[in-house]
């Protein structure tokens, strides 16, 4: 208890909540996310080739599982809403979490012929996160629903559309994690993105 007591008063770093999450709701589930954030697909959609220290990245691709299983029970905070999800999936079954990886590849598969800027956001070159779990939520709806893996090719054209799209791009800007505004952003998605 001291040596808890004396690394919490001494001046440690800040956990991020990713961070937080992890080591709080570890589970088969967790480690499916680490093996799919080194694929070589997932990195060149993050243009990014190393995974983030803070784990950013396993947080982008949990957001996406999260308003794909579960969106339509969104509330906020973000933080609570990914929380509670990270606990649901610690009940996963091993075929739960194999299915689930799977159709992340199949999805990534159908990201190949994007250019490699598809998911960066135009003004700050960044990766525009609502864009991605958006589209990754809108694209395999229907392979979710039929338990199978997503098939064909998503379109650039379509993405663009969507990232400049009035209503998504002002649910993007101000109050992203209102309720309203996540209902907007996977309601235009589901509308402009063809289920694969």
């Amino acid at each position: 208890m001291y040596e808890v007591f004396n690394r919490l008063n001494t001046g440690g770093i800040n956990l991020r909540p990713q961070e937080i999450r992890t080591s709080m709701y570890h589970s088969l589930f967790y480690e499916m996310l680490y093996r799919l954030n080194g694929s070589a697909e997932w990195r060149k959609l993050l243009r990014s080739t190393e995974p983030d220290l803070h784990m950013k990245d396993i947080e982008i691709l949990l957001r996406g599982f999260a308003m794909l299983v579960d969106g339509e029970n969104y509330a906020p905070s973000m933080v609570k809403f990914l929380n509670n999800f990270s606990r649901q999936c610690k009940s996963h079954t091993e075929d739960q979490n194999r299915y689930l990886g799977s159709l992340l590849e199949s999805f990534l598969a159908a990201c190949r012929n994007l250019p490699e800027d598809a998911f960066l956001n135009k003004r700050n070159r960044r990766f525009n996160i609502a864009l991605y779990e958006a589209v990754f939520t809108a694209a395999c709806r229907e392979a979710f629903r039929t338990k199978r893996e997503a098939s064909g090719y998503l379109s650039a054209e379509n993405i663009a559309t969507l990232e400049s799209d009035d209503q998504f791009t002002k649910a993007a800007l101000e109050g992203t994690t209102k309720t309203s505004n996540v209902e907007m952003r996977l309601k235009r998605a589901s509308e402009i993105i063809p289920a694969l």
